[in-house]
């Protein structure tokens, strides 16, 4: 797993207090407003950019939103 799938998937564990894997669904796992915030700030904070919403949408597990990223 590459090191932005791993980050993606430790902040969003973090945000839904539960193991996710890098090709579960954010949202079917449980995912919130609150988690999404927690997820977009981190990982914004880890790129040194804003990280839309509406990227995570899209792409609702840590690998898709890694390749989407990167681009």
């Amino acid at each position: 797993m590459d090191t932005l799938t791993e980050t993606i998937r430790t902040l969003m564990t973090e945000a839904l207090r539960d193991e996710i894997g890098a090709q579960e669904d954010f949202f079917m796992r449980g995912g919130d407003s609150l988690a999404v915030q927690h997820v977009l700030t981190g990982l914004s904070d880890h790129l040194g950019q804003e990280v839309p919403g509406w990227l995570l949408l899209d792409h609702p597990t840590a690998r898709s939103l890694a390749q989407a990223l990167i681009g």
